[in-house]
């Protein structure tokens, strides 16, 4: 490693051969030394040993910028002088696709504002309202959009084979333990049971029918109302059976939104 001045003067013939070899030896070491080259000359290289930086001379030959630093046996490759990090030297199952699931995101909640789906919109098109207030937004959205549907057969096919009973985006026929809910409308998963067709009427002494709905277990996140929920309807004026009193308990379709 070596520096010169790349000036090789009128000389004898044995200090000319010293004084050439010493500017061959500063070229092929990258002018390597703990101080910068003196002259220096434009898009010139110096590697600079105090900091283990690979830097070359602007063009104006007023500065010199860093493109690289020497890490152990590496590199990290610098961009406009500001290091690039170490997304280029990560494993290879770092960003390795994990089924069902957002844990690399966080939250469900935190992965869709990071992603800027919001709170409920899945998709976006050019109708959106936002596009005139967030036009960026609108289209980081637009781009996720357009990503899940070329993972497809065509668009949007074979999506729902890869949900989860229960999970994100998941569909659900179930009734409300907090009382009507109306289209759009959300509830959380606690006050949900997933039901079936009706498993039985019961009857009492001949002055009253239920009709029960067969259900399961409360659910977890929460659900948008995808049709209309009425909460248990009665009717007190039933014929010919006389002052008989019908109970028929609702249920329509929910989608786990959060």
């Amino acid at each position: 490693m070596a520096q010169h001045d790349y000036n090789i003067e009128d000389q004898n013939g044995f200090d000319f051969l010293v004084d050439l070899n010493n500017a061959l030896s500063a070229i092929v070491t990258n002018n390597a030394g703990s101080f910068e080259p003196n002259p220096t000359f434009a898009h010139m290289l110096w590697f600079d040993k105090n900091n283990d930086l690979m830097k070359v001379r602007n063009e104006a030959n007023s500065a010199w910028v860093i493109v690289a630093k020497k890490d152990g046996s590496g590199w990290t490759p610098y961009r406009q002088g500001t290091a690039l990090g170490t997304a280029s030297v990560q494993p290879d199952n770092r960003y390795a696709h994990r089924s069902n699931n957002l844990s690399d995101l966080g939250s469900a909640t935190t992965a869709r504002a990071n992603l800027g789906l919001g709170s409920a919109a899945l998709m976006v098109d050019s109708a959106n309202a936002d596009l005139a207030v967030d036009p960026n937004a609108a289209a980081r959205r637009g781009l996720v959009a357009a990503a899940i549907a070329a993972t497809q057969e065509g668009p949007y096919v074979g999506l729902a084979a890869n949900l989860v009973a229960g999970g994100l985006g998941s569909l659900v026929f179930a009734y409300s333990t907090g009382g009507d809910v109306a289209f759009g409308g959300t509830v959380a998963g606690s006050a949900l049971r997933p039901v079936g067709a009706a498993r039985s009427v019961g009857g009492g002494g001949g002055s009253s029918l239920v009709a029960v709905l067969a259900s399961g277990s409360a659910l977890t996140g929460t659900w948008t109302c995808l049709g209309y929920f009425d909460s248990t309807e009665t009717d007190p004026d039933q014929v010919p059976v006389g002052p008989v009193t019908i109970t028929i308990q609702g249920a329509t379709l929910w989608q786990r939104t959060l």
